[in-house]
């Protein structure tokens, strides 16, 4: 089983590409995929046009003011997986907390979850990618526990470099699971810009992959509501992404 997390600061374009490994990994024929996103504003399912699926929020509301089975919660969780399986792979959506800005018992689920029933449990997933929640509080949570590969999405700002930091810092100092760091800069048509991402990658242990290329049929299919699973091979974006996922895969 490979895990592979997306971080980054909002905006870099993390869940774009989580969703150009998907196809990536589709186009390859790979076996079983389950994809995650871990972050409540939801935007993995709208770039893949999943539109009838279960949040693990969703089944956290049926036990309000009941007393939780874990052996109960445990068959809602599988039979949840089996309602959400799409063509190729199955998804996992986090949803929202049970009151406004506090997401603590669904941050707790959906590691317990994820611990005992997929990495210990009877799923055999091959692949899992899943999508953390913009900044560093996944980290700090850690929600985005038992990831191999954590690829840092950046864009040409100083915040976006700075995030960078705060993410290798946050994750030693709560001892995170994490055993590869990747960086790359996405949109990032600078020399100069792109060369002082790599270093700052270096100096912290991470490797860098290289930019992701502003690519029209990104911003086509974003627009107007496109499965980002449908575009076309020859895009740019979508060759430079599966040239990184090889390289992380060692392909």
């Amino acid at each position: 089983m490979k895990v592979i997390g997306f971080a980054g600061k909002g905006g870099t374009g993390k869940t774009t590409l989580g969703a150009l490994f998907l196809k990536s990994l589709l186009d390859s024929d790979r076996k079983e995929i389950l994809v995650i996103d871990s972050d409540p504003n939801e935007c993995l399912p709208g770039v893949l046009r999943v539109k009838d699926y279960l949040r693990l929020s969703d089944m956290v509301k049926k036990y309000q003011g009941k007393t939780m089975n874990p052996e109960q919660f445990s068959d809602d969780f599988a039979t949840m997986l089996v309602m959400n399986e799409q063509e190729g792979f199955d998804i996992l959506v986090m949803g929202r907390g049970e009151s406004e800005g506090c997401y603590c018992i669904i941050n707790h689920l959906l590691r317990s979850s994820f611990e005992r029933n997929i990495l210990t449990g009877g799923y055999s997933y091959d692949y899992i990618l899943m999508d953390c929640e913009a900044g560093i509080e996944h980290i700090s949570r850690k929600t985005s526990t038992s990831i191999d590969d954590l690829v840092i999405v950046t864009d040409a700002s100083r915040m976006g470099l700075e995030t960078i930091k705060r993410i290798k810092d946050v994750s030693a100092e709560v001892g995170s699971d994490v055993k590869n760091f990747y960086v790359v800069g996405n949109k990032v048509q600078s020399e100069e810009v792109s060369g002082e991402i790599e270093k700052a990658a270096n100096e912290l242990g991470m490797k860098y992959l290289g930019s992701i290329p502003y690519d029209p049929l990104i911003e086509e299919f974003n627009f107007k509501n496109k499965n980002l699973l449908k575009i076309p091979k020859e895009s740019k974006a979508y060759r430079e992404a599966k040239k990184m996922l090889e390289k992380i895969l060692g392909c």
